[in-house]
């Protein structure tokens, strides 16, 4: 689903009124919130604190908010796939502490995956996916990409003779 991005900034005085810190807390649990912004200035309202929210906001046009299920449209082995790009993602998305469709979404994700990105050209060719997030981002999950399917290609079928049930022979 794509998004639109908006900014909105807001004013808050050490010694102004509580509504704004109320108004600035709401908007924030209330949007997705891309990136904020705060700086300390000295103009013409006093002296505070400025904020500049960038947030996202469905574009119009879409009908609905459905979730996509990616189990019903990914095989199992690449749905395997598309879960530990998502644990990389919010790895990275933790440690930044930002929110974790900012990293990448899950549609990117499932295109990865899909499409069996091999190189930023792949990454960069998905909708949506610009040249900052493939510089930021595109190494890691190239690398997830190659070393998951690189273990695929090592490991046998049936590791240590297990059988079908998982448990070793007595």
């Amino acid at each position: 689903m794509p998004l639109l991005t908006q900014y909105r900034s807001f004013f808050i005085s050490p010694f102004g009124e509580v509504s704004v810190t109320d108004e600035l807390n709401s908007f924030l649990t209330s949007h997705r919130i891309v990136n904020v912004e705060k700086r300390l200035i000295d103009g013409e309202r006093g002296t505070g604190w400025l904020f500049l929210v960038e947030f996202g906001s469905d574009v119009k046009n879409q009908t609905s908010a459905q979730r996509v299920d990616y189990r019903d449209i990914l095989t199992a082995q690449e749905y395997a796939l598309f879960d530990t790009l998502r644990a990389l993602r919010k790895e990275l998305a933790e440690k930044q502490g930002l929110p974790v469709y900012a990293v990448f979404t899950n549609e990117h994700l499932a295109g990865m995956v899909k499409k069996k990105a091999a190189s930023p050209k792949d990454l960069a060719a998905l909708p949506g996916v610009g040249e900052a997030r493939v510089k930021q981002y595109g190494g890691q999950f190239l690398n997830a990409i190659a070393e998951y399917t690189r273990r695929g290609q090592e490991s046998p079928q049936d590791p240590g003779g297990a059988g079908e049930t998982g448990c070793l022979p007595l």
